[in-house]
């Protein structure tokens, strides 16, 4: 790939020194720019696909401001900038629109790192109700009464946490009954 890439800056090299460099100095430098600049995008491309950001933002910005100049890259900035402002309220604003907000947030930090409710103790024939089984089924209709059951209330699947934790007791405790 190295190689590759070494090959084409040489070509691309003479290309210029044959044609570009015999016009103006106006067109040629507004074709280095040019050329500089879509490197630069190209380069920010491949260095954002490797996962480094913050050398991809450089690159960006070096490559936008080859091709537009100062002005240019002063334009995009301050556009982005007021659509940012506008699309971020204050929290002043967030405190006015939705009162109580940051009391719900302080009283429950990370609502998903909690365990589902324990279904508690759970009766054979309670288990069998859960399950859709009859008093007596054997191991194997337990295992694919709860896999059907998992496979719609398991909460991946729009079930709840506490749907699936009753089926699991209920499979746990007909299956214990078979060891």
């Amino acid at each position: 790939m190295t190689l590759l890439l070494a090959g084409f800056g040489l070509l691309l090299m003479w290309w210029l020194g044959r044609n570009a460099l015999r016009r103006s100095p106006a067109t040629t430098t507004r074709l280095l720019r040019r050329i500089g600049g879509y490197a630069a995008l190209a380069a920010a491309g491949l260095v954002l696909v490797r996962g480094r950001p913050e050398l991809g933002v450089i690159l960006v910005v070096a490559g936008l401001w080859l091709l537009e100049g100062d002005a240019g890259l002063r334009h995009r900035w301050s556009a982005l900038s007021r659509r940012v402002r506008g699309k971020l309220p204050l929290q002043a604003d967030l405190d006015r629109r939705h009162a109580g907000r940051r009391e719900h947030a302080e009283a429950d930090a990370d609502p998903r790192s909690r365990r589902p409710a324990d279904p508690g103790a759970m009766t054979q024939e309670q288990a069998y109700e859960v399950l859709g089984l009859e008093r007596g089924a054997s191991l194997e209709d337990v295992r694919t009464a709860h896999r059907t059951l998992m496979k719609r209330l398991h909460p991946d699947q729009g079930g709840t946490a506490e749907q699936a934790a009753r089926v699991n007791a209920a499979r746990d405790r007909l299956t214990n009954r078979h060891r």
